[in-house]
């Protein structure tokens, strides 16, 4: 987006990217609803969104079964 202002700097799999910070109204994961979520843009070349550990603090419990991520509340 051209309206980003890039202030921050993260390092990645693929080196040091240019953040943005932004406000998500809200996340949806299954019947969980999070609302102003703060986070993270950057200019890297990724397909799809991480789930930062940001965010994934706001779960008690995280686990990886299966070859899926199971998140409780």
């Amino acid at each position: 987006r051209n309206d980003l202002i890039y202030s921050g700097r993260a390092m990645t799999a693929n080196g040091e990217v240019r953040t943005a910070r932004v406000k998500l109204n809200s996340v949806e994961l299954g019947d969980v609803v999070d609302h102003d979520v703060t986070a993270w843009v950057n200019e890297g070349e990724m397909d799809q969104s991480l789930l930062g550990m940001a965010y994934l603090r706001r779960w008690s419990r995280i686990e990886i079964s299966d070859s899926a991520l199971i998140l409780t509340r």
